[in-house]
């Protein structure tokens, strides 16, 4: 049934488009799934309704109520932009908002307490081969983060709007890893959490703010960003200014799988890292022949390694229950509940 005229949910939906948010976007991801359009013809149910937008999206529920305002963000604390060129801060606004309502209610389902950092990379590293690991790789590294108190999540990418890499929020004290790229070899996201755990044990990371990768960019210029590169670069292969070529022709995607497994084994670092690295360090053009290199490794999708340990770690009965279903449904962690980890 059409929402009539005088249901205050249609002209919502249009006004939200102006955030980059779709009416289906806003049905499937942020209302309950008992909501229907129908019960905002009572003013109380759109209070409601708006409630929950407000709520998940961080929007203020002024503007939400007020037909004349325009759609506007509620505060969420100081945010360090690190964009690349051409991208402005107006187009991360709204992934900013949802991933530092996302780690607010990340942080309230963490159990684990707050352990103590790392002072380098290298004690990272160093700390987690410790456990008998071969090299540092996805699973190990967001179950490490999971044992210091840093909870670490994935969203789906559900919106319209520019997605960055990743971003690192504190909560009250508790750091939290929002990863947005979308990738489904591990190696990608491996990078990017080691870059954001860089960040947060080099203090860049404001008190009860956030700051956003747009790009995590190993020549990036910003010296913030050249520290988190650097000790990314140093967890995952023991040194930081490590850089993988190969003289002669190139490899084809079977044979940089078999030399990466080879290399990796030798120097305990990630196969998958090593490809990129080594791709890195060629050019862009090499990346269609470290993809199909990646493909041939023997790995677990790295959304669902990074979802299943948050369904596995968050206390859910610590949330409201439209709080628990609306974190569930951009993290997608109820769909791989059943799924193995893998290495």
């Amino acid at each position: 049934m059409a929402v009539s005229a005088t249901n205050p949910m249609a002209d919502l939906y249009r006004r939200l488009k102006s955030v980059s948010l779709t009416k289906q976007m806003v049905r499937k991801y942020i209302l309950p799934d008992w909501w229907d359009d129908r019960i905002a013809a009572n003013p109380a149910g759109f209070a409601e309704g708006i409630s929950h937008i407000s709520r998940h999206l961080g929007l203020e529920l002024a503007s939400l109520r007020d037909p004349t305002r325009e759609i506007a963000y509620r505060d969420t604390g100081v945010c360090k932009f690190k964009k690349s060129k051409g991208t402005t801060e107006s187009q991360l606004l709204l992934t900013r908002s949802l991933s530092t309502r996302v780690a607010h209610l990340v942080s309230a389902a963490t159990t684990e307490p707050c352990a103590p950092l790392p002072k380098t990379a290298a004690q990272a590293r160093a700390e987690i081969l410790g456990q008998g690991q071969p090299w540092v790789n996805l699973s190990n590294l967001v179950d490490y983060c999971w044992s210091l108190g840093v909870p670490v999540v994935h969203l789906t990418s559900f919106l319209s709007s520019r997605q960055p890499d990743g971003l690192a929020v504190k909560v009250s004290g508790r750091p939290v890893v929002v990863l947005c790229k979308k990738a489904k070899a591990p190696a990608w996201l491996l990078f990017v959490l080691a870059h954001e755990l860089g960040h947060i044990v080099l203090g860049h990371i404001p008190d009860n703010g956030s700051l956003i990768d747009d790009d995590v960019d190993t020549n990036e210029r910003d010296e913030e960003e050249v520290a988190a590169n650097a000790f990314a670069i140093e967890l995952l292969t023991g040194n930081k200014e490590a850089r993988f070529h190969a003289g002669g022709r190139w490899p084809n995607a079977n044979m940089l799988a078999k030399q990466a497994k080879e290399i990796g084994r030798a120097l305990k670092i990630d196969p998958g890292h090593l490809i990129l690295n080594y791709a890195d360090n060629m050019g862009g053009g090499f990346f269609p022949v470290a993809t199909a290199a990646l493909s041939k490794l023997d790995s677990t999708e790295a959304m669902v390694i990074v979802r299943r340990k948050l369904a596995e770690h968050l206390d859910w009965s610590r949330l409201p229950e439209d709080s628990s279903e609306f974190l569930m449904r951009v993290s997608q962690a109820e769909k791989t509940s059943d799924l193995p980890l893998g290495q």
